[in-house]
């Protein structure tokens, strides 16, 4: 339950979020065009966050199992 939680505080959860509002409301007020150029903005930055995250963890994972290996 903590995980998900701070996820909503990460860079990239609060990306999500204002992608999803901006979006929303552009096409609330009919503006499509613009709504698709955001979303498709926004897209690209949530991508590369969650990319850039994934390669963080198997780094860090990576480091633990070098770590143990020359401990043991």
């Amino acid at each position: 339950m903590k995980r998900p939680l701070l996820f909503l505080c990460t860079c990239t959860g609060l990306e999500l979020m204002t992608a999803i509002g901006v979006t929303a409301y552009l096409a609330y007020l009919g503006q499509t065009t613009l709504a698709l150029i955001s979303a498709i903005v926004f897209a690209k930055i949530i991508a590369f966050h969650f990319v850039i995250d994934i390669y963080d963890r198997l780094k860090s994972k990576k480091k633990i199992h070098s770590y143990n290996v020359l401990k043991a």
